[in-house]
């Protein structure tokens, strides 16, 4: 009373206060969430005692605590900064997308093969024409034959200086192929079927008639220019004794029998060349047939016309001939073939143009009526 400034609590006062700290909440305690309220505002730290009326939320009503949306958004980078950015970046190489998502790297193919392939389009179809006929029959779509041409570059030194075969070549896309890019100076191709072989020269003609128009011309880039160099037997491949002249020996194996397998494999290992190509892996060709060969690559492949794929291998020959490297040394199968292509684009079209016509029966002497 008096003076005092003491305040004085009496015991119901006491445990009126008590009562209110309990009723309380703290930042500790867990929140409750009810229909009526949000977590923005139960924690509020806004206590304005002059505003008197309760603003109004859009906050959305939840069972669960959130983080606040400020702490969720990642300020994106200025426009002007983001194109600097860009431009200061290398490009990854081309992607193409396959049919589940998964990207892979584009293959990309010169100009003069992509004309070479249209020009065999036209004439045979799609499916390179008649391929019903052949047991065994496959080809390699443009791609697909690209990747073993790499394989070949990269691995193989295929160039402007080797010498290719292909054995069984069908209608002659991969001679075709490697004689564009990477420009090989002999591609030849055997054939033992006469009607694939009919169609490959149709095919020959036409891409000798495409390469003469253009020889005259200077404007045309290098790879878009079409290259000749190609030439193609109607032979059995085992009358040959050797693969001579050629530095790289293709052969789309699938489906050669057993003995074929055989002559194979004895030609190979009395020849120079050092690079075998083929589908079959090491356990057929190392330890069933006998190929003087190790495996340096391989990589998957895709057929035309279908889902199927067969696995690329590239092998080197892994112990070289005693016999005196000769590097004109060539088996008479092939010599004519060689000597044809040496002459030259315009002597090969001539050659090429009397075969086709003596193939298709014009200038053929007939009966006389006398």
């Amino acid at each position: 009373m008096g003076g005092s400034s003491e305040t004085h609590v009496t015991p119901m006062a006491e445990e009126s206060i008590s009562n209110e700290d309990a009723k309380t909440p703290t930042l500790l305690d867990p929140p409750l969430v009810t229909p009526s309220t949000t977590v923005a505002s139960r924690y509020n730290n806004n206590t304005d005692e002059d505003d008197d009326e309760e603003k109004p939320t859009n906050a959305r009503r939840t069972l669960f605590p959130a983080r606040s949306l400020s702490s969720q958004v990642t300020p994106l980078p200025s426009k002007r900064k983001h194109v600097v950015e860009q431009s200061t970046l290398v490009h990854p190489p081309a992607k193409r997308r396959l049919l589940f998502g998964r990207l892979v790297n584009a293959i990309e193919c010169q100009p003069n093969v992509k004309q070479i392939y249209n020009i065999i389009r036209k004439l045979t179809g799609s499916i390179g024409g008649n391929g019903h006929v052949g047991p065994i029959y496959g080809e390699l779509t443009m791609n697909s034959m690209q990747k073993m041409v790499d394989l070949m570059v990269k691995h193989c030194g295929l160039d402007s200086d080797s010498r290719f075969i292909d054995v069984g070549s069908g209608i002659g896309k991969p001679n075709f192929h490697v004689a564009q890019c990477p420009g090989v100076s002999f591609s030849c191709g055997v054939e033992v079927e006469h009607t694939r072989f009919a169609l490959g020269m149709t095919c020959l003609k036409a891409v000798l008639d495409q390469a003469m128009e253009q020889d005259v011309e200077d404007s045309i880039p290098d790879d878009s220019r079409i290259r000749g160099n190609t030439h193609f037997l109607n032979h059995d491949i085992t009358h040959a004794q050797t693969f001579d002249p050629f530095t790289h020996v293709y052969m789309f194996s699938i489906g050669f029998p057993p003995p074929l397998w055989i002559k194979l494999s004895d030609m190979w290992n009395k020849s120079l060349a050092p690079f075998l190509i083929c589908y079959h892996g090491p356990k057929d060709i190392i330890h069933s047939y006998g190929f003087d060969v190790e495996l340096i690559a391989q990589t998957p492949t895709s057929m035309h016309g279908s889902k199927e794929g067969h696995m690329g291998y590239v092998y080197k020959r892994k112990t070289f001939s005693k016999r005196t490297v000769d590097l004109n040394a060539c088996d008479p199968l092939f010599t004519a073939s060689w000597e044809a292509v040496k002459k030259g684009l315009p002597s090969l079209h001539k050659d090429v143009t009397n075969q086709f016509q003596e193939m298709m029966g014009r200038g053929r002497k007939t009966r006389s009526r006398n």
